[in-house]
């Protein structure tokens, strides 16, 4: 083994979660899926602290790697983390994937709001928009699928049923007001 190697594996070892970078966090994520020794409500908390420590970072003016680093896994570890991924960390996760499947999508749509969460329709607007952000009509693909295969969540049709009302909204007010539309993207 090289002196790389060594030091690499004592780092790996010795080194806690937060203290890595975002690379050393995704390969330690990479490994212990590949282990499947931890659940999926085990594999969750360090999601959730990959995606904050972005967060920080993009608010501190850091540099954000996760992007490259996410556009070097495969699917299976990509899948892996949507479905560990607790329901507030989806719509982070999900801007770090470049292609989302229906199946994936499937996997995002039916995570539930927790029943203490007071702001469930507010949480399920914005993992609607991830998914949607997604591209080429995934959001209803996805729904159309869940319909026909019957794994429907209880919570899923009145909250859609809402989300494509705001889409139309939506649609309805960049129609109106198309000078806004272009204010808002120079603010971005």
């Amino acid at each position: 083994m090289t002196i790389i190697g060594v030091v690499k594996r004592i780092m790996s070892e010795a080194l806690p979660f937060v203290a890595r970078s975002p690379a050393m966090q995704v390969d330690w994520l990479v490994v212990e899926f590949r282990r499947g020794v931890l659940t999926d409500a085990e594999m969750a908390p360090y999601i959730h602290l990959l995606l904050s420590g972005r967060i920080n970072r993009r608010e501190m003016g850091g540099d954000d790697d996760l992007p490259e680093i996410f556009s070097h896994l495969g699917r299976e570890i990509t899948v892996a983390m949507i479905r560990c991924a607790e329901i507030y960390d989806v719509p982070e996760l999900l801007a770090l994937i470049r292609e989302l499947s229906v199946e994936d999508a499937i996997l995002v749509l039916q995570k539930v709001p927790p029943p203490y969460e007071k702001k469930a329709l507010l949480l399920l607007d914005r993992v609607f928009q991830a998914v949607n952000g997604c591209g080429d009509h995934l959001l209803e693909r996805a729904a159309s699928k869940m319909a026909v295969d019957g794994n429907v969540p209880d919570h899923f049709v009145s909250a859609y049923e809402r989300f494509k009302e705001i889409l139309i909204d939506e649609k309805i007010l960049t129609q109106l007001y198309p000078q806004a539309v272009k204010q808002q993207k120079k603010r971005r």
